[in-house]
């Protein structure tokens, strides 16, 4: 019968599943509350209020002499929508242990949700804390065990990019390179807020991973979360920054430039405009690798995310080759550029991408092989790190 037919659509209002990026991760030693929270156990955090409600207070870390209220309370002030998993370990852990042992397992506990991990070491006494630039200071130890990880977690489809507490990190004219560590994986916090650092003899030289975690999660996987605009991280217990005891303001400026230079991650102020901000998103690598900044690193553990997605559901599947050369057909080559670019759309979509390029070279030989091929480029977003304005007088005569 003729009839006027309603097709209802779907999808116009553009609306999208919730992102991951923002999940992440803090690993700390510490010590179990009878009623509370407990040892090598995985938490997940939506609120502070679920820290308080696994009674980890600001008395929980004051009558303890450690640090994690501070860190998970910093990390919701800077990303009120975060999602953070939590794991506490033996106080006696160190620093390298916490990685090469408790990291690993609370990694691995989290299926691969947590894109970003802080870890936060407690030292028993401040005196057992080396100098970071000391030959073999727990502080390096960790970082070049978070790199080994690192390299680890990508290799097992788990990306994941690291925040670690510089602590005892020199403010100095000639600061320890952490740039000449070549782990791109990992980020080294030295920033701290000099009110926190007063409050106990144990926090002296500790670092606000806290806040920098949550900044980085809030920021997309492009997004340098020293973007004056965004990143204000003034506040909360962040009224009076600094790098190991010495207030931000008394750091000279050229010491700050060598300290940037050096690539550690700290506080810093912007004449003309009131807060804090981050100097940098600085990794412990070259500063002419291409993954010498978070951003680069987290746009690429993402791309790699979405392309296995992608590819995954055609592993071991059959393909068609052209029975006169034995090469691909044409047909598979632009079925797996078709698959390769709409593995990234939704990075494209998201700006966190400036473009894609794929290609499929159609001379491979599969069945000698079994092996396919695809080649994926991504130009990524820049960022204006610098802005040059050029100023001067003109006479219009």
């Amino acid at each position: 019968m003729n009839d006027v037919i309603i097709v209802k659509g779907s999808g116009g209002l553009g609306r999208r599943t919730e992102s991951q990026d923002g999940i992440s991760g803090l690993l700390c030693n510490g010590l179990p509350v009878e009623g509370g929270v407990q040892l090598n156990t995985l938490y997940l955090l939506s609120s502070v209020d679920d820290a308080l409600s696994l009674q980890i207070t600001p008395n929980y870390d004051l009558n303890n002499g450690i640090l994690v209220y501070e860190h998970i309370s910093e990390f919701f002030r800077m990303n009120p929508n975060g999602t953070l998993y939590l794991m506490i370990t033996d106080i006696d852990s160190s620093y390298r242990a916490l990685i090469e042992e408790s990291c690993k397992k609370f990694l691995r506990r989290a299926q691969g949700k947590i894109k970003r991990v802080g870890v936060v070491w407690n030292p028993r006494t401040p005196e057992s804390v080396m100098p970071f630039e000391a030959a073999g200071s727990d502080q390096i130890q960790a970082i070049m065990a978070a790199q080994t990880l690192y390299l680890l977690e990508f290799a097992a489809h788990r990306p994941v990019f690291f925040i670690l507490e510089g602590k005892n990190y020199s403010p100095t004219s000639t600061p320890y390179n952490i740039r000449g560590l070549n782990a791109e994986g990992v980020m080294v916090m030295v920033g701290q807020s000099i009110v926190t650092a007063n409050k106990h003899q144990q926090y002296a030289s500790y670092a606000a991973v806290g806040t920098a975690l949550g900044a980085r999660s809030a920021a997309a996987v492009n997004v340098k979360h020293s973007w004056v605009d965004k990143f204000n991280c003034y506040g909360g217990s962040l009224t009076v920054a600094g790098i190991n005891g010495q207030k931000i303001e008394e750091i000279s400026d050229a010491v700050q430039d060598a300290i940037d230079e050096a690539g550690a991650q700290f506080f810093r102020t912007h004449t003309g405009i009131s807060g804090y901000y981050f100097n940098s998103t600085a990794t412990a690598t070259s500063a002419t690798s291409d993954y010498a900044y978070a951003e680069n690193v987290e746009t690429m553990n993402k791309a790699a995310r979405l392309v296995r997605a992608s590819l995954l559901p055609y592993l071991e599947s059959p393909q068609k080759i052209d029975p006169k050369t034995g090469k691909l057909s044409t047909e598979v080559v632009k079925q797996f550029e078709t698959i390769g670019k709409r593995g990234l759309e939704e990075m494209l979509r998201n700006d966190e991408v400036s473009g894609i390029n794929v290609y499929v070279d159609p001379d491979q030989n599969l069945l000698a092989t079994s092996q396919l091929e695809v080649q994926i480029e991504i130009i990524p977003t820049g960022s204006a790190s610098k802005i040059i304005a050029k100023l001067g007088f003109k006479n219009p005569f």
